[in-house]
């Protein structure tokens, strides 16, 4: 009767064990399920980022869109814009003879 204690104890250790590797298992599956779940999640937030970051990049390649921000925001102009004043003569008595100066568009 001892010999089938002896059998029964280690059947029943053998059976725990394989129960307990397959828990730990099941712990594993569950775990990576999750983190895979989650890397899901941040991958359709990159694409969108990256979605709206690519219309965004497009937008600013426009050219109008350049023209826009740089005379809105950059004061920018083109050379043909730019106002010269001509004086005449060399000295201010010849600027006030000759009527000051004039504006050139």
């Amino acid at each position: 009767m001892n010999s089938n204690f002896r059998k029964a104890v280690a059947v029943l250790i053998l059976f725990l064990v394989l129960a307990a590797a397959h828990l730990y298992m099941y712990a594993q599956n569950m775990a990576l399920t999750y983190r895979i779940t989650d890397l899901k999640i941040k991958r359709a937030e990159l694409s969108s980022l990256a979605r709206t970051l690519g219309s965004q990049a497009a937008r600013e390649e426009d050219l109008a869109y350049i023209e826009k921000t740089a005379k809105t925001k950059l004061g920018m102009i083109y050379p043909d814009d730019i106002t010269y004043i001509v004086t005449s003569g060399p000295g201010p008595a010849d600027r006030a003879t000759a009527g000051g100066s004039r504006e050139l568009n």
